[in-house]
Order: structure tokens, then sequence, then C-alpha cells
């Protein structure tokens, strides 16, 4: 999506440059016509006057364009360094991928020896043993007997545990009778 995007920023910033071009070959013309031409004593004064502020106007019109064209010039080059810097990261980030530590396979340490790791050290997953969850079978499954005083059954694991208590008895653990 962001090569997609940059590179129709690209390509319109490319057609404005082209068109500041085309502008500053006009006013090349204008320029050459004017050192080139001599006024004869026929002209009347006001062609004169019409002329050199047809010649402003272009001119000015000229410099305007070639702001622009400095401007977009500015543009491409900013967009150039933004694609240069994605295309670098991107190519960091294949070559993290690919290195040697992060294809080794992982093993039951990973998953704290109570369960199967499946995957590679830097992405995997681990198969708890029953009685255990968590992303590394860190956290162990909750006992209604223990966890829930008996008087109910226990979700969830021992950090974060819910109890349904027994008809009669209420509370976080089931430890108040009705």
């Amino acid at each position: 999506m962001f090569v997609k995007s940059s590179s129709f920023v690209l390509f319109l910033l490319f057609a404005t440059w082209i068109h500041a071009e085309e502008e500053m070959a006009i006013y090349d013309e204008v320029e050459d016509i004017s050192n080139n031409r001599t006024i004869s004593g026929e002209v009347e004064i006001s062609d004169v006057e019409a002329d050199d502020k047809e010649k402003t106007d272009k001119k000015r019109a000229v410099d305007e364009g070639n702001e622009i064209q400095e401007e977009v010039k500015a543009e491409l080059d900013k967009a150039v360094e933004s694609l240069k810097e994605a295309a670098k990261e991107r190519e960091e980030e294949e070559n993290g991928l690919l290195s040697p530590s992060n294809l080794e396979s992982c093993g039951p340490i990973d998953c704290n020896h109570r369960g199967t790791c499946l995957g590679s050290k830097k992405t995997f997953f681990c198969a708890c043993q029953l009685g255990f969850s968590g992303k590394t079978c860190e956290e162990t499954v909750c006992d209604s007997a223990r966890d829930c005083n008996g008087r109910g059954l226990c979700f969830g694991t021992t950090n974060q545990l819910t109890c349904l208590c027994n008809l009669g008895f209420t509370g976080k653990r089931c430890q108040t009778a009705i």
C-alpha cells in the first residue's frame, strides 16, 4: 500500500516537473525573441508597452514555474529518500528473519519444561501439558478444590480465576455461606 501511494506521489511530482520544464522553454523563447527584435519607428508606443507587459507577465509565470519546479524537485528528493529508507528497513527485516539464531528450533526450556515447543526461537508455540497454560506454560490451571474451597468449579489460572459457586455459597472463592 505504501509503495502504491508513493508511486502515485512520484508520478504526480514528475508530471508537475515536466510542466515546469515546458514553461521554462516558453520563457527562453520569449527572451530570445525580445533580444533579437528591433522596433521600427512605425510601431506605436502602446504596442511596445503591451509587448513589455506580456513579456513581464510571461517572465513572472515562468519564475513561479521555477519555484514550483524547485518545490517539486525537493518533494521528489524526499519521496526517493523515504523509499530508500523503507527498502533498507525491509532488507534488514528479511535478513533478521533469516539469521541462524532465528532459524534455531525451540526446545523444552522455552516452554518451562511443561510442554512441547513448536517453531523456532524467534516464533514458537507451546503445547502445554495438562494443568499448565500461557505462552510459555508459565501459569498453572486453577484447582476447584484448592482455589474455590471445594465449593464450586474453577475456571482459568491461579493468576486469573473465576469460581462458579455451588448453591448456598458466594464470594470470589466461594468462601461465604449464604
